[in-house]
C-alpha cells in the first residue's frame, strides 16, 4: 500500500491510500471514527475478485489527515472527496462508503452523477436526520437491555497493551477486529507498543453531527448498490442465546422491530428516487459488513449488481 497526502484547500491535507490493481477505479470511504486503513484487508480482496484499482481516503479530522476546527459539514466532506478524485485524475470512479460516508456519497451522487461509475453503500444508508436513536422508545429499550458482563465491555489497560490485545478485546465484546494498521492510525502508539490516545479531537464528531444533512437521492442517476445489515428474525435470533426472561425477549424483539421500520424507510427513500437501485439485506450481519462478512462475497456482490 502506498500513501500520499493531498491538499484540499486552506492547508488541509488528507491521507490517500493506493492499494494498486488494474481496471475501473474504486474509492473507499470509511465511516466516522475510522481511517482508510480500516480497508487494509478488504481492498486486496476487491482487487482480486473485481478487476479494479482501489484507493482510500481518510477524511479530515481522523488518522494522519489534518484536523482543522471546521469543514465537517456533509457538503464540505464531499468536496474533499471530490477534490481528491480530481487530483488523482480518476475517470468514472466507483465510490464505496461505510456508515456515515453514505452522506458524502449521496451528496456527490446527487450533484455530479455523470462523473461517477457507481455508488456502493456498505451499511451506509442510514439517514442522520431520521435515526432510531432519536426515537424515545427505541432509546429506552436499548438502554434497558441487559448486559451479562458490563465490565467486559470496558477497555482496560491490559486491552491497550498492544495492537493484538486491542484486537482480542474487540473479539471479546463481539466486534469485528480492525486491521492492525487501522488501530495504529486511529490511535497514537506509545513507545512500548501500547495503544495510546485517540488521534481524533472530540470536536470532530460533534461537527460532523451538526453539519449532517438528510439524504436526498433525487437526481442521483448512477448505478447504486446498497448492502444493508439487518437484524435476524426472532426465530433465528434466539437459537444461539435464548432470552433469560419473557421481558428480555419482548424488549429485544420490539427494538429490532423499530429499527426495521427505519431501515425500510431508508430503503424506500432510495428505491422511490431510483427504482433501479439494488438493495441487498444481509440478515444478522455486523455493521462493519466488509470485516465481519466474507470479503470476497461482498466484493462479488458489488461486481454483480450493476456496478
Amino acid at each position: 500500500t502506498s500513501s500520499q497526502f493531498i491538499d484540499v484547500g486552506d492547508g488541509v491535507k488528507v491521507e490517500v491510500l493506493d492499494w494498486g490493481g488494474a481496471g475501473r477505479p474504486v474509492v473507499l470511504l470509511p465511516g466516522s471514527g475510522n481511517t482508510a486503513h480500516v480497508f487494509e484487508d478488504f481492498a486486496p480482496k476487491l482487487i482480486q475478485c473485481c478487476h479494479v484499482h482501489v484507493y482510500g481516503i481518510t477524511r479530515r479530522g481522523f488518522g494522519l489527515s489534518s484536523k482543522p476546527r471546521r469543514g465537517y459539514a456533509t457538503p464540505d466532506l464531499a468536496e474533499d472527496d471530490w477534490l481528491v478524485i480530481q487530483a488523482l485524475k480518476l475517470q468514472k470512479p466507483i465510490i464505496m462508503g461505510h456508515s456515515v460516508a453514505g452522506s458524502e456519497m449521496t451528496f456527490i451522487g446527487e450533484k455530479l452523477p455523470s462523473e461517477l461509475g457507481a455508488l456502493v453503500y456498505l451499511d451506509a444508508n442510514a439517514d442522520p436526520l431520521d435515526f432510531p436513536w432519536d426515537n424515545a422508545e427505541y432509546r429506552a429499550l436499548i438502554t434497558k437491555a441487559p448486559n451479562d458482563a458490563p465490565d467486559a465491555q470496558k477497555r482496560t489497560a491490559a486491552d491497550n497493551a498492544s495492537v493484538e490485545a486491542y484486537r482480542a478485546y474487540q473479539r471479546r465484546i463481539g466486534e469485528a477486529p480492525f486491521p492492525a494498521e487501522e488501530i495504529r492510525n486511529m490511535y497514537e502508539m506509545n513507545s512500548d507498543g501500547s495503544v495510546g490516545r485517540d488521534r481524533t479531537p472530540p470536536y470532530v464528531s460533534d461537527e460532523i453531527g451538526i453539519g449532517s444533512i438528510a439524504k436526498d437521492y433525487r437526481g442521483m442517476h448512477v448505478p447504486v448498490l446498497a448492502l444493508i445489515a439487518v437484524p435476524l428474525p426472532p426465530v433465528e435470533k434466539w437459537k444461539t442465546r435464548p432470552p433469560k426472561s419473557e421481558e428480555e425477549r419482548r424488549d429485544s424483539d420490539r427494538s429490532d422491530e423499530i429499527l426495521m421500520e427505519y431501515i425500510h424507510r431508508w430503503e424506500n427513500n432510495l428505491k422511490s428516487a431510483d427504482p433501479l437501485a439494488s438493495v441487498v439485506e444481509l440478515r444478522g450481519a455486523h455493521h462493519y459488513i466488509f470485516l465481519s462478512e466474507e470479503g470476497e462475497e461482498i466484493g462479488r456482490a458489488s461486481c454483480r449488481e450493476r456496478v
